[in-house]
């Protein structure tokens, strides 16, 4: 996750450099090109101007040193006064003085009045193009490079990628410290969590810092430290019961013995009594039965006595 993260601040980061150098490269050319239309204008100003005609006048081949001297800027590749119908005028590069140019442009910018920028290659080089419109139906033409600007944006960047790749191992370093001091300790006491809860409390956690992560990690040693006390409380509270269970226990069996011993014993002896009662019992009603016949034969003897008496008298 954390890769992907860093991948994705690389990519924005390096579109973030590209979309700033080139919209500063958009700024530079137009500036560029701005500073070359005044240059173009001036160009034409002077050449139009009445001065300039009467100079010309009297020092012959000044046109040609002027052009020479406004082509000797670092950037500008050559200067041309091209006529309506397309005839180099005037020009910065030797031996095209009288040559006939077709651009379409050159009309364009006559008839409207405004100036045209392209692109172009000369020797080689792409360059940039403005033809302005000039004084008596002629154009100025100003040819630059954008090397400068291209060395700059150069420059722009090594300079940025450095700057970037500086605040990227930064921004690493600064990473690492908190995966380092907060997120590794918030980990290790997920999983310490997790081993808890999973039963386990000989876990302890190593507090490397005296931040309020280290002393999390603190509290949550020692609760674990009061956790696996009151455990083996609980333990020996368990074991304790276990023992005093297992003698009542004893005791319950060796009472229920004897309990059953001593039903057993008088069990025993109510079964005696009862067959000795249920002997009585048979001796009494025989001895009933006995006394019935007795008094019956006593019955009987009294009333023949009667009946001999009777008959004597």
């Amino acid at each position: 996750m954390a890769f992907v993260f860093f991948v994705i601040l690389i990519g924005v980061n390096f579109a973030s450099i590209y979309f700033t150098i080139t919209q500063h490269r958009g700024d530079l050319v137009e500036t560029a090109i701005k500073e070359k239309t005044h240059l173009a204008e001036t160009i034409n100003e002077i050449l139009a101007s009445p001065i300039w005609i009467y100079r010309l006048a009297l020092v012959p081949g000044m046109e040609k040193a002027f052009i020479s001297e406004i082509a000797g800027f670092e950037d500008v590749r050559y200067i041309r006064v091209v006529s309506s119908d397309g005839t180099i005028y005037k020009s910065s590069i030797e031996g095209e003085w009288g040559e006939i140019i077709k651009d379409p442009d050159i009309s364009k910018v006559i008839s409207t009045r405004k100036e045209v920028v392209k692109d172009q290659i000369f020797k080689e080089e792409k360059i940039k193009l403005i033809i302005y419109p000039g004084y008596q139906d002629k154009t100025i033409w100003v040819a630059f490079t954008l090397k400068g600007i291209e060395e700059v944006i150069g420059e722009m960047w090594i300079r940025d990628i450095i700057v970037t790749l500086g605040a990227l191992l930064f921004f690493l370093l600064v990473l690492f410290v908190i995966l380092r001091r907060i997120i590794n300790p918030i980990r290790e006491i997920t999983l310490a969590c997790e081993e808890v809860r999973r039963g386990n409390l000989d876990i302890k956690i190593k507090v490397e810092s005296r931040t309020e992560i280290g002393e999390l990690a603190v509290t949550f040693n020692k609760t674990i430290a009061d956790l696996r006390k009151s455990k083996e409380a609980l333990e020996e509270a368990k074991i304790t019961l276990e023992i005093r269970v297992e003698a009542r226990t004893k005791e319950l069996k060796e009472l229920t013995l004897s309990l059953n011993k001593q039903v057993k014993e008088r069990t025993k002896e109510l079964q005696e009594k009862m067959t000795d009662l249920e002997r009585f019992q048979g001796l009494a009603v025989g001895r009933e039965l006995k006394m019935i016949e007795l008094k019956e034969e006593i019955e009987k003897l009294k009333k023949e006595l009667e009946k001999r008496s009777k008959n004597k008298n």
